[in-house]
């Protein structure tokens, strides 16, 4: 009965199973982590290549380009050497890994900082931006990339998902905003849209590098946790690498999590604004005004810093022009005010709130005129 159950199942199915793809043998393995520890010229005719193409998408506020960029890079396979080099405690893979990662790290730093001075790049936009206040969510993400580097490399037939990890952990764009950052003053010119924001804090170089510190940590404990799985090394002989690099990872969390607080107070902003917004077309509705215009009200951009216990938030809204005067930001503000204090115990909360005014034209074709 069983087997004629079995074979029904098998015709249904046609026959499918899981199949698992065949473990690399652990010396082959061994030889391709540690050719790519070595430097060599493709490596960093590649890598200032994906540094270029980085750095002059993010200039040009281009996505696809930057991705383009993410796939170029070869930043990743040093990584898992490192991250293997550890599992079987090979002191030589480890130092060499390590050399040829600062090395890339500075030759993509240094091309990013070179062609922000030749473009005269004085201003950030959105790509940038975005990747300015990492927190325990990138964390995640680098982890969960890593695992699939890590597994990919490892097993038979999968090779070609290497590209899509370089992309979901995005070594490279990080490095390059540090180096626009670096070029860039005291304080920031930003782009949203057409609307330009002066006199907004240079947190650029700083942020987009603890991102990638955590791309970096993130990917070598996790790359090491599953080479160990897979007994390519034991914890026998591997343990005080894995608690150094655990310890890292764990002062990682600090300012992750005080950057997960400021993600947390964003989106407290984000929800606040949305209630405003809803109330003042609520409003809008009893004393006549236009709705469709009060729907124009848009928040382009919050940014939180807080220091012990103390925060300052930039807000950037694009308002209708003839509603710049009318929107009770001072109210806006206050509440924003109260929620920090109230919920998260900060004592002194800095609010600067800057508007972009538009100008919104109907035309009506009965009367071909523009309103």
């Amino acid at each position: 009965m069983g087997t004629l159950l079995r074979r029904v199942l098998q015709n249904i199915s046609g026959e499918w199973q899981l199949n698992l793809e065949s473990r690399v043998p652990r010396d082959e393995l061994y030889r391709a982590r540690i050719a790519s520890s070595k430097p060599s010229l493709g490596f960093f005719i590649l890598l200032i290549c994906s540094a270029v193409i980085a750095t002059l998408g993010l200039i040009a506020n281009s996505t696809a380009v930057v991705i383009g960029a993410m796939i170029v890079a070869p930043l990743m396979e040093p990584i898992l050497s490192l991250a293997f080099g550890l599992t079987v405690s090979d002191d030589r893979l480890i130092k060499r890994s390590a050399i040829t990662v600062i090395i890339g790290v500075a030759t993509v730093v240094g091309t990013a900082w070179i062609l922000a001075g030749l473009f005269g790049a004085s201003e950030v936009n959105n790509e940038m931006t975005a990747r300015t206040a990492p927190n325990l969510i990138d964390l995640v993400i680098a982890v969960a990339a890593a695992i699939a580097g890590a597994f990919t490399i490892s097993r038979d037939r999968l090779s070609n998902s290497i590209a899509g990890v370089a992309i979901a952990v995005a070594l490279v764009p990080p490095l390059c905003v540090c180096g626009i950052g670096l070029s860039l003053g005291s304080e920031l010119t930003a782009v949203f849209g057409r609307g330009t924001i002066t006199g907004l804090t240079n947190q650029v170089a700083e942020g987009s590098l603890l991102l990638f510190l955590a791309n970096l940590i993130g990917i070598t404990v996790a790359s090491l946790a599953v080479f160990m799985f897979q007994r390519y090394g034991s914890v026998k002989t591997a343990w005080r690498h894995l608690l150094v690099w655990l310890g890292l990872l764990g002062l990682l969390c600090i300012p992750l999590s005080s950057s997960l607080h400021d993600f947390s107070v964003r989106q407290q902003i984000n929800s606040q604004f949305s209630n405003f917004k809803a109330g003042l077309i609520q409003q809008g509705k009893y004393s006549g005004k236009d709705a469709y215009t009060l729907q124009r009200i848009k928040l382009l951009y919050s940014n939180v810093r807080v220091l012990e216990n103390s925060a300052t938030i930039d807000i950037v809204l694009n308002v209708p022009e003839k509603l710049v005067g009318q929107i009770g930001l001072d109210e806006m503000q206050q509440r924003i005010r109260h929620q920090a204090q109230d919920e998260y115990g900060l004592e002194e909360v800095t609010i600067n709130i800057s508007v972009i005014p538009t100008q919104i034209l109907r035309y009506n074709p009965t009367s071909s005129k523009a309103s």
